[in-house]
């Protein structure tokens, strides 16, 4: 009894912190980035059309060809300096999917607009 009853407090935990990523930062909150040996992470974050998007990039490793972002629709190419923050803002114009990646588009994210 004592182990399905941790097992389900443990469940519960885990749903309650999907939900929370899920929802991620309310409108005009900075947005999390951080660049690993697996790419950005998160991959893809939520934004709203005509509300400025603050992404806060942090690359944390040097074994991979991501020390840079860059969104070609919006005009920005950001160095991407090790174990530094860097905060890029724009306002997303249109409604769909923005696509930005590395300069060598070997490790790509998306930023869903609404």
């Amino acid at each position: 009894m004592r182990t399905t009853t941790l097992t389900l407090v443990a469940l519960l935990a885990g749903l309650a912190g999907v939900s929370a990523c899920e929802r991620g930062p309310k409108p005009g909150e900075p947005v999390k980035i951080t660049v690993t040996k697996r790419g950005y992470e998160p991959w893809k974050v939520q934004a709203k059309k005509d509300v400025p998007l603050t992404l806060v990039v942090t690359r944390t490793t040097d074994e991979t060809c991501a020390t840079e972002l860059v969104l070609p629709e919006y005009g920005i190419n950001q160095k991407l300096p090790l174990n530094e923050p860097v905060t890029i803002t724009f306002t997303p114009k249109r409604t769909g999917e923005l696509k930005y990646a590395c300069a060598m588009n070997m490790f790509q994210g998306v930023i869903e607009v609404r």
